[in-house]
């Protein structure tokens, strides 16, 4: 499989690309900046320049699925990257496809007024792309992790529509992302992941038997 990922470059999108080049798929990867390009091609992706403020398209040639894995982070441009460009790449796919979609939101977007203070505007950012997306007639899939950490990976996680709050390694949550690439059965869910007792695999696995 030919592979799109939008982030790359970011803690959990470079982990992303690098499992889905280690399990032999295509990657495109996009990029704003030349070291950036430089360290995901040693990866073994093909990196993409481009700006989710500007021109990007480019990334879409020749692949099957999109990996979202970008943010605003400590730029705080929620409403541009998180809301805006994410509604923007939808309507590009659902133009001109490809029509698989994963991607990287966050846990409490549904409820963000039970989250802390500091994350309502991303989460709100997020609130509205998120729901453009479920809306679309992409094959969808939304992963929605609680809060990120450097931890190694436990290969272990907790799975619900709603999860308790938690932590999870940027680790595990790119293999849940690969892993929902691989079953079809996730089209269509959307999801919280926090550490758990689970095997990856199976955990989304097991989505596929939830309505």
């Amino acid at each position: 499989m030919n592979i799109a990922v939008i982030g790359a470059a970011g803690g959990v999108g470079r982990l992303v690309v690098q499992q889905l080049v280690e399990q032999g798929h295509g990657v495109r990867a996009l990029v704003r900046r030349p070291e950036q390009g430089a360290d995901l091609s040693q990866l073994g992706a093909v990196s993409v320049p481009g700006d989710l403020t500007g021109e990007w398209r480019a990334v879409l040639d020749g692949t099957d699925a999109v990996v979202w894995a970008a943010g605003a982070g400590t730029s705080g441009d929620f409403r541009r990257i998180d809301n805006e460009a994410l509604v923007q790449l939808v309507r590009q796919l659902e133009a001109d496809g490809p029509v698989r979609l994963v991607v990287v939101s966050s846990m409490g977007v549904d409820r963000p007024e039970q989250m802390p203070p500091f994350l309502l505007e991303v989460l709100r950012a997020k609130a509205v792309s998120d729901a453009a997306v479920q809306a679309s007639r992409l094959a969808f899939t939304i992963v929605r992790p609680g809060g990120l950490n450097n931890e190694p990976a436990s290969g272990r996680v907790t799975v619900a529509a709603q999860a308790p709050r938690g932590m999870i390694s940027r680790t595990d949550v790119a293999a849940v992302v690969v892993a929902c690439l691989h079953q079809p059965g996730t089209v269509g869910h959307t999801f919280e992941v926090v550490a758990g007792e689970t095997p990856v695999a199976q955990a989304v696995d097991q989505l596929t038997t939830q309505s």
